[in-house]
Order: structure tokens, then sequence, then C-alpha cells
């Protein structure tokens, strides 16, 4: 069970302090009354709210277990660029957490979250191209993507000196080259 209850202290006043009341009842294992204190937050577009809705209905805490309406809440905060709710978008859909498994689903929201800076997702952006997820397989870009998440804190793993042991000279050089660009795609949240 994934649990992750946000705290925003940039929120106006009275939004903090219904949000906090969520979290509060959260902690204490009130999910009925964080659930009434965050939907109306989401439902104005409360990023934090949004989120907190996606992990409620996905844990089945205080509402039924509910995948399409975790999908529907973790999508709006995601869409506000929450790398967090675009990485557990993209794992639901790459493991089929609720929902049907969709490899090119989940490629697409681990992308955005590794853009964002997110390197468990990069990690997982370079595992889906050299697995060939969601998209042709690519050593080249795969070992690019983990040298980057690497780079950013993911947890270190074999696969990267598989798969450049796998890779020509001609391949690590261009694998080489992939790598700043690929810096430069990920910028960390602002």
């Amino acid at each position: 069970m994934r649990l992750l209850f946000l705290l925003l202290l940039a929120l106006p006043l009275t939004a903090a302090a219904d949000f906090e009341s969520g979290v509060a009842a959260a902690g204490a294992g009130d999910y009925g009354a964080a659930l009434r204190a965050w939907q109306p937050l989401a439902e104005k577009g409360n990023v934090n709210a949004q989120f907190n809705l996606g992990l409620l209905y996905e844990n089945g805490l205080g509402v039924p277990q509910d995948g399409a309406t975790a999908v529907l809440w973790y999508r709006r905060a995601a869409e506000q660029n929450d790398r967090v709710a675009q990485a557990y978008l993209g794992e639901m859909y790459a493991q089929g957490l609720l929902v049907p498994r969709d490899d090119v689903r989940a490629l697409r929201w681990f992308r955005r979250a590794a853009e964002r800076g997110h390197a468990a997702s990069q990690y997982n952006v370079g595992l889906f191209y050299a697995m060939g997820r969601g998209v042709a397989p690519s050593g080249v870009l795969a070992v690019a993507w983990l040298t980057v998440a690497l780079e950013n804190g993911a947890k270190p793993t074999e696969l990267l000196g598989q798969l450049k042991e796998k890779l020509s000279a001609r391949d690590l050089e261009e694998a080489r080259k992939l790598v700043e660009e690929v810096r430069r795609q990920c910028r960390p949240d602002s």
C-alpha cells in the first residue's frame, strides 16, 4: 500500500487549514474526514488534494477501492505538472494496478515525471527503452536515461553495466552524447 499525504504550506490560510485538517485526519486513520476536507479543495484545483484523493481511491481508504477514480485524481494533479502524480500514473499503467496494463501510457507518464526531474521515473524510462516496453528497444537511449537517473539519485542496479557491455564503442559514444541531451530535457521542479 502506497501512502504519501502531501502538505502544502503556500496555500491561502483557509485552504491550508482545510488541507492540514485532512492530513491530520488521514494521519489518525479517519479517511472519511480526510476525504471531506480534500474533496472541495481538489475540485477547486488544489494539486495536493487531488493527489491525496488519488491515494484514497487507489488504496480504498474511506472509500471503495476504485482505480478509475484514482487515475482521474492523479491525472488532474499530473496535468498540473505534479511529478509524483505523473510517476504514480506511470506505475499504475506499467503494472496494471487497478487499470489495464498499458506500456505506452506508462512510458508517457514516466517520461513527463522524468523531465520534471523525478529520478525514479528517469530510471523507468531507461528501463522501458532497455526492455522495449511501449517503445522500440534501444540500448543507446536506455544507457543515456539510466545514466542521468543515477546522477540524480536513482538506486544503482547492474542494468547500466550490463547494457554498456553489450554496446559497441560507437554506440557507447552515441549514448554519451545523448546523456547531455537527456540532461537538458530534464528540469527539476522549481
